[in-house]
């Protein structure tokens, strides 16, 4: 598989494909979410357009959202050393002025082949904030995904024309697994709209369809524009989130009904910035005061919702002591396979491509370490079924040892909060926490009517 057959199927590819899916779906996420799949269309030629908040996530995302084969766009500086692998995993090169004027024409082979990957429905891949960050914003697009729309259309021979679908992705957590991903898919954006209008001046038509793909975009993900309350917004859309659904009727258990009411709470705050900013500037002047209580309490605001409980603490603490065991058991068979990669992971010096880096390692390191692990189980055994036993073990361990660590997490925040709820601080935490609940709730329910 190479650049001049990288629209045709492949059985390697397939292979690989759905041992990545497994990874993915099954153990590296607790949940991914698709939402409104039903807005793309089959058998035809389309773009599609995501966010980018988490380097390689977020092409996964993609990746294990959409039926189709997908083929992906990346900047052609990365091909140099590694380009028959990123063929083999369908991705394409895009050439730019900063890669040197004379590698500008190499681009015309690559529109020429984006028409085959189109005409087979593979779907296209274009991530148009051109980089990543971890942050809940759409930032300005890049031109690129509207000149290759555009000069693909442009050839006629893409049949029925180019559609962009947008796409908003959402993580819960940018940097750990077992965390949540949500997946939006919008409707698709007919290139043949804006074509007059780029025949006319490519500039202009060139922004139009850039400005009209940004308010979609936006519509598609939680978008918490203002840079200074980026913290009181992101964090108190998360507790009130139950409460948003029962005011607007959804279903708090829901992922999709809480995404959608996260959304409503930043709409929310806009309309309130524009209508009463006083008070976004009391509740982010008691948000401040409060943080710095539970920063140096390391504790987080959504902590301050429940009381805490010294007897469900200290029951916590008892189960795990009793269970200790386990959870050292599955974390010395762990090792290898699971803290070897954590510790790589965290000398990548983007905080944001450790994730892609971890989920990388593990589906590498996991399977690897595993049957090496039970080879020597089977060497040092007299009874080769204790190796077997102990290979079916390891999973089990794996999942218990998680689930150990999350309840030790949970019972030392239990015993911060005792500390602080028992201290002169934290009554004026608590005071805080009752103002910006107490604000936070009159603004909902003016804005909701």
């Amino acid at each position: 598989m190479g650049f001049h057959n990288i629209e045709q199927k492949s059985l390697t590819y397939r292979i690989l494909f759905y041992y990545v899916k497994f990874w993915y779906r099954v153990v590296f996420y607790r949940k991914v979410v698709i939402i409104n799949y039903d807005n793309v269309p089959d058998k035809k030629s389309l773009i599609f357009t995501p966010n980018h908040q988490n380097a390689l996530m977020d092409a996964l995302a993609m990746l294990f959202s959409v039926k189709n084969q997908l083929v992906f766009m990346a900047r052609s500086d990365i091909f140099k050393k590694f380009a028959p692998i990123l063929y083999f995993l369908k991705i394409l090169p895009i050439y730019r002025i900063r890669d040197g004027i004379d590698t500008l024409k190499k681009n015309q082979a690559v529109f020429d082949k984006t028409v085959d990957v189109l005409n087979a429905y593979n779907g296209l891949v274009i991530l148009p904030e051109g980089n990543h960050a971890g942050i809940r914003r759409l930032r300005p697009l890049k031109k690129g995904f509207a000149r290759i729309a555009f000069q693909t259309e442009e050839t006629g021979k893409v049949k029925e024309g180019i559609s962009v679908v947008p796409v908003g992705i959402d993580y819960d957590d940018y940097t750990h697994c077992r965390s949540r991903k949500i997946v939006v898919f919008g409707k698709p954006i007919p290139v043949a709209d804006f074509m007059e209008g780029y025949h006319d001046n490519p500039a202009i038509g060139l922004n139009m369809i850039k400005n009209h793909l940004a308010g979609k975009m936006k519509e598609l993900i939680i978008n918490i524009e203002p840079v200074e309350y980026y913290d009181l917004i992101n964090e108190l859309r998360v507790v009130f989130r139950k409460e948003m659904c029962a005011k607007t009727n959804r279903n708090p258990n829901d992922e999709a009904d809480g995404f959608f009411a996260d959304r409503q709470f930043v709409d929310i705050f806009d309309k309130a910035m524009e209508t009463t900013p006083e008070t976004v500037v009391d509740l982010n002047n008691d948000f401040q005061k409060l943080e710095n209580i539970l920063k140096e309490n390391k504790l987080a605001i959504g902590h301050m919702v429940k009381k805490p409980s010294l007897p469900l603490v200290l029951a916590k603490s008892l189960l795990l002591m009793i269970t200790f065991p386990v959870f050292l058991y599955g974390w010395v068979n762990h090792l290898l396979p699971f803290q070897l990669p954590h510790y790589l992971a965290r000398r990548v010096k983007d905080p944001i491509f450790q994730t892609s880096f971890l989920f990388v390692l593990t589906m590498l390191f996991f399977p690897i370490f595993y049957l090496i692990q039970t080879a020597v189980v089977w060497m040092l055994a007299v009874d080769g079924w204790i190796a077997l036993i102990y290979l079916a073990t390891l999973p089990l361990s794996a999942i218990l040892s998680w689930q150990w660590k999350n309840l030790f997490q949970h019972t030392v925040i239990g015993f911060r909060k005792i500390k602080l709820f028992s201290s002169d601080q934290g009554s004026r935490a608590l005071t805080l926490f009752n103002n910006i609940v107490q604000k936070t709730n009159k603004l909902i329910n003016f804005h909701l009517g």
